[in-house]
Formats: C-alpha cells, structure tokens, sequence
C-alpha cells in the first residue's frame, strides 16, 4: 500500500485559502459534512482522523468530468459508500467546467501523490492516463472509454450500439413507416471519441428507416444546458423539418424542450435523452420526451472502486475489457422500478 505524501500538504491548503477567503478552483469549495476538505477529498469520518492506520490504506482517485453535475454526484455517492465499505481513502476532483486539460493535469497530480488507482472518463486525454498505467496505477475507465490506452484494467459504461438501436425502435413507435425521419443529434463535445462513436451509431441506426432518414445537424452543448438550449433554437429556426431529437448529453434533453416549448413545437418532435437527471424524469412524465436511456452511475463509482481494490488487492481482472453499465430504455412503462436494477454490484472473478 502506498503512503499518501500530500495529507499535510492539503490541510495547509485548506486552512491558507479558508484565511484568504480564496476559491479552489475545480474543486468543491464548500464541502458538504461528509467530505474532508475542499480538495474535493471523498473522506469518511474515520479518514478525517490522524491515524497510523492512513498510511496503510488504499487511495484511490476519481477524475471525474464536471464538478457539480447532478448525474455525476450519483457516481460520488457511490463511490463515498464503495471506500467506507472498503476502508479505503478517496478524492473526488474534477473541473468547474468541461475541461479535458484540466482533467489531464488532475490525473497527473493523482500520480504524483502516489494513488494507487484512478477512475476517469473518455473526455480526459490519453497521454496522462496511459502516464499513470506505465507509473503503476491500476485504471479503470467508466461512462465513455480512452481504448488507446495499453493496460487500463476495464472500461464500465454504455453500449452504444444498443442505445442508437433502443432510440430507433421507440423512435418507430411515433413515426409511419412511410414518414421521413429528419434527425437532429446534441452531444456534449465533438473532441471525444465517444461522442463521435455514439453519433455515428445513432446515424447507422436511424438510416434504416423505410420511410426515409436525412441527418439534419449535430449540435455541442459542452455540457451547459444555457448553450445547449441555444443551440437547439438555432438548429430549430434553421430546419424546421426536423422531427426526432436524439440528445446524448444529459442537459441536452432538458435543453432541446427548453427551446422547442419558446418555439411552440413541442409537441411536433420526438424527443430523446439520456440518463435519468431529475429534469428528464419530469420531462417523461409530462410526456415532452419519450425515453431517456440510462446506465448505472451509481456502478460508476460503487462497482468501478469495488473492481479496483479487487484488481489491487487480490490480482483479479474481468473476463473482458469493454463492459456494458446496464444499457436500458426508461419510458412510461417502467420509470417507476427500473433504478433497482441500476444497482448491482458484480465482483470480478476469483
């Protein structure tokens, strides 16, 4: 087990910036009781103590993509309960805004303090995380993969695939067979190859159509629902004919209705989202969308630290690199049970 070099380094951080009245920027400012300081530090109670037992711990690192993103706080939180079920010491750190150097720059200070693993998403850079792999870190990706990198010990996330086809067929259930599907896309960032990856299944997917398919345009809403719903007004006063919304950022959804109700055109679309944010459930419920596809953040963070420390402590790898989080279609018919299906935990094998 690795020693964390940085604890008293930290704490002096805290106590200088809580005197200068100073924010730290891409960190949590104001953690809530349960954190240990404003290095964003996911820490139990017990963590908070000056023990001997601390350098004997496990530290695992998570760099996560947005700081205050609400599906992205499902993902702390099952992180926080993994490393106080594990006795295991972890950070939470990630940029205010959408950053990928930023993101780069915090795995390379995970390196740095000696982590012994790190969870990350596909919108950080290959090189630092291919950097901690060759340093000795086990990492495992989640949410969107970095495939380049030689050695990652998993990737946990969406089947592509399947949520362009699960679009389609509930896309079907609107559209004749002889009606023309003019189709819009809304991502996060174009700089991922996950966001590219999953805008061209949507397209493979949909073009199957009978009745005709034509790609309208793809938007970027760089992960803020104020941009994305803009862009969705420009998109929808430059092809009026569009008539599926595919939105694969979880504000985008929230965004596209946003815009289409200032317009008076909602009802005109189908719209589609993903991950089950507070404000798409509402939307499936008010009927302005009509499904939103989700995986497990909370495994993001809960079965991601669980099959590091396996994969740490025991040498245990999974049967294969690319792992599905549970793909599924939420609509109508099963928002009020599918959740507990989000959250089981599968050990890797002995």
């Amino acid at each position: 087990m690795k020693k964390r070099l940085a604890a008293i380094t930290l704490c002096l951080i805290l106590i200088v910036s809580m005197v200068a009245g100073c924010g730290n920027s891409g960190k949590t400012t104001e953690p809530a009781p349960e954190e240990a300081n404003a290095e964003g530090e996911t820490g139990n109670e017990g963590d908070a103590q000056d023990t001997g037992d601390d350098e004997d711990k496990l530290y695992l690192v998570y760099v996560f993509p947005l700081l205050s993103h609400p599906i992205w706080l499902v993902a702390k939180d099952g992180f926080d309960a993994a490393c106080e079920e594990l006795g295991v010491e972890g950070d939470w750190v990630g940029p205010q805004g959408l950053s990928a150097e930023e993101m780069a720059q915090l795995v390379d200070t995970a390196v740095a303090q000696n982590a012994d693993g790190i969870i990350t998403q596909g919108i950080c850079p290959a090189e630092p995380v291919q950097a901690a792999v060759d340093a000795g870190v086990a990492v495992l990706t989640v949410d969107s993969d970095i495939a380049s990198v030689d050695g990652r010990l998993a990737y946990l996330g969406k089947d592509i695939v399947r949520q362009a086809e699960l679009m389609y067929e509930e896309a079907c259930k609107y559209v004749a067979e002889d009606e023309k599907i003019v189709l819009s896309i809304q991502c996060a960032a174009l700089n991922s190859d996950f966001y590219v990856d999953s805008n061209n299944a949507v397209i493979a997917a949909f073009e199957k159509h009978p009745g005709g398919f034509e790609l309208a345009n793809i938007s970027v809403s760089n992960s803020d629902k104020a941009t994305g719903t803009n862009e969705w007004v420009n998109t929808f006063n430059t092809y009026p004919e569009v008539n599926v919304c595919v939105n694969l950022a979880a504000e985008a959804a929230s965004a596209c209705i946003t815009a289409s109700d200032e317009l008076g055109i909602t009802d005109k679309l189908i719209v589609f989202g993903v991950d089950d944010t507070d404000e798409n459930m509402d939307l499936l419920k008010e009927g302005k969308i009509k499904g939103t596809i989700v995986v497990s953040f909370w495994n993001y963070g809960y079965q991601a630290a669980y099959w590091l420390y396996q994969n740490i402590t025991e040498g245990r790898v999974p049967e294969q690199k690319i792992n599905d989080g549970g793909t599924m279609m939420v609509t109508t018919d099963n928002m009020d049970n599918y959740d507990e299906l989000l959250k089981v935990k599968v050990d890797l094998p002995e």
